[in-house]
């Protein structure tokens, strides 16, 4: 049978087709059993054969869509298609073959249904074009889905507080999380020309390979809770804690993955930790030294001022040219000096007392320095002041805070031998309530062996008569007494940093002070 006679029998009843089509009854019962829909159209665009898929697709029931206009039968459904037709038809010669692709979208008895539709140009010599359908509501709907879950999960991702890094087996990145940009200082086009390796030391990244496929660190293809650096993008080392694991597909490696948490804040805190049990332990053994400082001192101060009275009496009597006179001398010299040594214990002990008030930090480190900038041993020391305005006052005694002040920049004066940098700042921290005041020197730094010590009574580094190893822990003392901490941190190369933190005044609504 020709193409023609097909096309001739096609405007006849479907069950008289079958008979007449012979030979070709299998083609045709290939046609109406697809479940694609099938539609022969004229070049007149009026349809000629639609089978059941696509009759049951446009709504309609099979044979009723037979001698109807296609502009009618997609008029409810999409009229887009229509006019792409007929403009593939004028724009086109008889010769060219063409093909459109689109989508249809309607509503059939209440149920939401989405073709897609294909239209092929007329077999060169023929009358007619095709017009194929396919129901892909299903899987519209899975795609849908898919990208809902997809969303949901990119944005669980980028949404962790964690670092997260995938990359497949040759170390191209696959995933790199907001998490791990804003650890590791990369912006998200930059991420993109990034290999794994360039985000760890040398090696590393290889030795965490071989420890995911070991058994040995939470089974193989995994590896839990394990401490390393990695590179932040200005080459600095960051501390983190990481887990992470291999994904196979059908036991093959394809890919790798990490989960990355920050330790610095972690790291800070145990560092504080640290320190204010060093400071408590370092408060208890004063308040002892203290109460055993306050004995001896009042101990030895009456036999002193006996000393001294006598001393001087003697000499008095004694005329100027005698041989007892420098003796006697040195014997009052030492004596006075014995006498600051009580001062200090004094000090040490609070066994002095002194007022409190609203004090300015800033002031307090201008008037220390107007005192000893003009000294000798301060001629070569270049002092770089680096006072926030608008500090704060917090509740103390301005006399007493000089004394710490001066304690720690001639220390650091005497550290440089006279020739350095001396830099001071201040600012207020945390939310407003803490005003901080940090001195550094450029000075050889303190041994670390000796770190710990510096604020025992009586130790020091200088020369035997030098010093008497009371100012830092007088200081130490003083600081306690303002509510405040003292820390040092001292290195060959940055010379020794102290830190002082005081609380602010917390004004009540009264306008009164919670001093």
């Amino acid at each position: 049978m020709t193409s023609s006679a097909i096309l001739s029998t096609t405007n006849r009843d479907p069950v008289s087709l079958v008979d007449d089509l012979g030979p070709y009854h299998y083609l045709h019962t290939i046609l109406e059993e697809t479940p694609n829909g099938v539609m022969v159209v004229g070049v007149d665009h009026v349809v000629i054969h639609a089978n059941p898929a696509a009759s049951r697709f446009l709504g309609a029931t099979y044979g009723d869509l037979l001698g109807k206009s296609l502009d009618e039968v997609l008029e409810s459904h999409n009229g887009d298609l229509f006019l792409l037709i007929k403009d593939n038809f004028s724009s086109q010669t008889k010769a060219t073959k063409w093909k459109i692709r689109h989508e249809l979208e309607f509503n059939h008895g209440g149920e939401r249904r989405i073709l897609s539709v294909a239209v092929v140009s007329p077999p060169t010599g023929q009358d007619y074009y095709l017009i194929y359908f396919i129901d892909i509501t299903q899987q519209k709907t899975l795609e849908g889905q898919l990208r809902r879950r997809n969303a949901f999960f990119h944005n669980l991702i980028d949404s962790s507080v964690d670092g997260i890094i995938a990359s497949d087996m040759s170390g191209r990145i696959m995933l790199f999380n907001q998490g791990a940009q804003s650890l590791l200082g990369y912006n998200e086009e930059e991420t993109k020309s990034l290999h794994v390796t360039g985000l760890y030391n040398e090696g590393v990244a290889y030795g965490l390979i071989k420890r995911m496929r070991s058994d040995l660190f939470g089974g193989k293809g995994k590896l839990l809770r394990h401490e390393l650096r990695v590179k932040h993008k200005d080459g600095s080392d960051i501390p983190v804690s990481f887990s992470g694991g291999i994904i196979y597909d059908r036991n093959r490696e394809i890919a790798t993955f990490g989960l990355f948490t920050d330790l610095r804040a972690m790291q800070q805190i145990e560092e504080n930790l640290e320190q204010t049990h060093k400071m408590l332990l370092q408060s208890e053994k004063m308040a002892g030294l203290g109460r055993l400082a306050a004995g001896v001192a009042h101990e030895i101060n009456n036999p002193m001022s006996g000393i001294m009275l006598y001393s001087n009496l003697i000499q008095e009597e004694l005329e100027e040219d005698h041989p007892s006179i420098p003796d006697l001398e040195t014997i009052i010299h030492e004596a006075e000096r014995c006498k600051v040594i009580v001062a200090d214990l004094l000090e040490f002990s609070h066994q002095t007392t002194y007022e409190m008030e609203h004090v300015d930090l800033n002031d307090v480190v201008q008037k220390t320095l107007t005192v000893l900038q003009h000294q000798p041993l301060f001629q070569n020391i270049e002092i770089t002041n680096q006072l926030s305005p608008g500090l704060p006052p917090i509740y103390g005694n301005a006399i007493r805070l000089n004394q710490v002040i001066m304690n720690i920049v001639v220390n650091g004066a005497q550290a440089m031998e006279g020739v350095g940098q001396l830099t001071i700042t201040s600012h207020v921290r945390a939310n407003q309530d803490i005003n901080e005041i940090i001195i550094q020197d450029s000075g050889p730094g303190i041994d670390a062996k000796l770190l710990e010590k510096i604020f025992d009574p009586f130790f020091t580094t200088k020369e035997q008569g030098q010093g008497t190893g009371l100012g830092l822990s007088v200081s130490y003392a003083i600081v306690k007494e303002h509510k405040g901490t003292i820390r040092v941190k001292s290195s060959p190369e940055t010379g020794t940093v102290f830190t002082l933190k005081f609380p602010v005044v917390l004004e009540t609504l009264t306008g009164e002070s919670n001093g």
